[in-house]
């Protein structure tokens, strides 16, 4: 009896992170089933045609969606009434958001955040700390290849940038 024995190896390193994020349509339709007013308006910007509004008297929400030409959603945005953001998102043409930014209490970024192109790779990632840029950000190209790492001081002021070898 033979036996044949084959071994494959494929390296994961060489591939670009890819994180395809759209827009939430099953929780953005409960958000508007839940509100208790909502308009919509013409919007003038080169990138908004129109603003959806949906407001939730109950627990004092203003959903904002802002929609392109195409009836694609661009941006998010969710807020209480005293202007404390709860979300937001920003999304390309496409639909694959922008980035993921984590909110604080105060609605400022905070936390691991990541930003991407238009195809999904990452385009850098890092922290916030209180709505500032904090540590140590890494940039990548289109392709997912590390360029670049940027360091900030706890007051998000840029000290360095430092190319990758």
């Amino acid at each position: 009896m033979a036996v044949l024995m084959l071994f494959y190896s494929c390296s994961e390193n060489n591939k670009p992170v890819k994180e395809i994020i759209k827009a939430d349509t099953k929780w953005l339709d409960s958000i508007k089933n839940k509100s208790d007013t909502s308009w919509i308006k013409p919007y003038r910007n080169k990138d908004f045609a129109i603003a959806e509004y949906y407001v939730d008297r109950k627990d004092s929400i203003v959903t904002q969606l802002m929609k392109d030409s195409a009836g694609t959603i661009r941006q998010i945005n969710i807020a209480k009434y005293d202007m404390v953001r709860l979300f937001f998102a920003e999304y390309y043409a496409n639909g694959q958001s922008m980035g993921k930014l984590p909110l604080d209490s105060a609605g400022k970024y905070h936390g691991v955040a990541k930003f991407y192109y238009k195809n999904g790779v990452v385009k850098s990632s890092g922290l916030f700390r209180h709505g500032l840029y904090y540590g140590e950000w890494r940039n990548y190209d289109e392709k997912g290849k590390n360029i670049s790492t940027d360091q900030y001081d706890s007051n998000g002021q840029l000290i360095k940038t430092i190319p990758a070898n």
